[in-house]
């Protein structure tokens, strides 16, 4: 200890300036920390192999590995294990979290994603390298982002994940909801991104209504976050005494029929149409009308087609008779309500009270995917803006660390996939066995023709086409 406080003195004396002499300060912690973490993994890993021993494997031999933990860089030595089934295994690695591949510890893995899912690639870089001893490029910050989304969609989708939940919960109401977003892809491209949450309800946190236990999936394939969110509900809800309440913009994807698959087996299934998009919808339909507008939303909320009706009369009578645009505003709002008016008839009239109601909520809740996602211009690829929703997703089901805390914990059929995928990829990239051989023959029609003969002239040509060249 002695020794360490004088080598600190001797630091900072030699610095002239406070922010030099805070830069050293934190340079000597750096290596004075990844020296002790050395000396403990050393430390750890004969412990580790010892128990491993125990279970049949042996030391094949040791390998160096540089690892850039939070606190910093730290370069350590571990040793490499197989059994006699040729399983490898490197079980410092292991008891530390660290994958095959990367250079970063888990807990770097999960802040870079953190920071990553609320601001831009760039602005992550200067973080690190403002709070940090170490550095990290934008290309790498993004680099990490898509494994990190990589690695939760290969655990999160995969069919074991809801083994053993139980028991399963019964709740009084349910409220689903489902919709899609539009994000600029790169090469002109448009992606969408195809949403769908659950909750059982809102409640007062302060001045703000949060929802209760909610649960959101998103993905770019429409199928794929159905298929995602219908197991969660099968896996973790029993709905045989639930009443099911959703809502959607009954776009293409998020009709009655698709909440209706979503909540079988359950007591009762209510549709809505968003409020937000009958409004919307209302005000660039009659924008030729504004004093008429708030007449139809009110017409609207008393579930009252006569007075939808009225209103319709009233604005089609202000309409000059050369405005053929107003009109077919008209015809088309006409037909909309026609075909949402089942869907409009509010809580309260089709018999449901519950103060914990939480329906048209999933426009506010795109935010968190459009403000990282739309903003500046921002262009995405397809593996890019996967992973991102991927990263944003798991931290708002707070689930990033539960799955970052697993350490290659795939199902058997995956280990398996991927130990066939590796010994298929070694057996192509092994040099064949050099065989000797003795060439081709050279063959020729034997002498004694004239070679003005049609013979002779054969054999002539077939001796020129075999000729050996004069480079060989």
């Amino acid at each position: 200890m002695d020794s360490i406080v004088t080598d600190l003195v001797e630091v900072m004396k030699k610095e002239t300036n406070f922010l030099a002499r805070e830069r050293a300060m934190m340079i000597f912690f750096t290596k004075l920390i990844a020296t002790i973490t050395q000396l403990a993994f050393q430390t750890l890993d004969k412990e580790i192999c010892a128990q491993c021993k125990k279970e049949g494997f042996r030391v094949d031999r040791k390998s160096e590995r540089t690892i850039t933990f939070l606190f910093g860089p730290v370069t350590y030595v571990r040793r490499r294990m197989k059994n006699q089934a040729n399983d490898i295994r490197y079980p410092l690695d292991e008891f530390l979290g660290i994958r095959k591949g990367l250079r970063y510890s888990s807990l770097v893995l999960r802040n870079v994603a953190q920071l990553g899912s609320n601001m831009v690639y760039r602005h992550v870089s200067q973080a690190i390298d403002c709070l940090t001893s170490w550095q990290m490029s934008h290309q790498n910050v993004q680099q990490l982002v898509v494994k990190t989304g990589e690695f939760i969609q290969a655990r999160s989708t995969h069919e074991s994940r809801y083994e053993g939940v139980i028991p399963k919960k019964k709740v009084p109401y349910l409220y689903l909801e489902g919709d899609g977003v539009k994000i600029n892809g790169q090469k002109k491209q448009s992606l969408e991104v195809h949403r769908f949450q659950v909750c059982e309800g809102s409640q007062k946190v302060g001045n703000r209504s949060e929802m209760i236990a909610p649960h959101f999936v998103s993905h770019l394939n429409r199928q794929k976050a159905y298929k995602e969110m219908m197991a969660y509900l099968q896996a973790y809800y029993d709905l045989s005494h639930t009443v099911v309440i959703s809502n959607s913009d009954g776009g293409s994807g998020y009709e009655k029929s698709v909440f209706d698959e979503l909540a079988l087996g359950c007591l009762r299934h209510e549709h809505f149409r968003d409020r937000y998009h009958v409004h919307r919808k209302i005000k660039e339909r009659m924008a030729f009308v504004p004093q008429l507008q708030h007449r139809m939303i009110r017409a609207i909320e008393h579930y009252n087609w006569q007075a939808v009706q009225l209103v319709l009369d009233t604005s089609e009578s202000l309409i000059e008779e050369k405005e053929a645009e107003a009109l077919e505003h008209l015809r088309l709002l006409h037909h909309y309500l026609q075909r949402s008016w089942p869907y409009l008839k509010s809580l309260k009239a089709r018999g449901i009270r519950d103060p914990k109601a939480c329906i048209g909520t999933i426009e506010s809740t795109h935010r968190k995917i459009t403000y990282r996602m739309k903003r500046q211009g921002r262009l995405w690829t397809t593996t890019g803006a996967q992973a991102m929703i991927r990263v944003i997703d798991s931290l708002r089901n707070q689930e990033l660390e539960g799955w970052l805390n697993q350490y290659e914990a795939l199902p058997n059929d995956v280990v398996v996939q991927e130990k066939r995928w590796h010994a298929m990829k070694r057996w192509v990239q092994k040099k064949p066995r050099f065989q000797a051989h003795e060439g081709a023959f050279k063959g020729q029609i034997g002498e004694g023709k004239a070679k003005s003969a049609p013979l002779g002239q054969f054999a002539k040509g077939l001796n020129q086409l075999l000729m050996t060249p004069s480079y060989l």
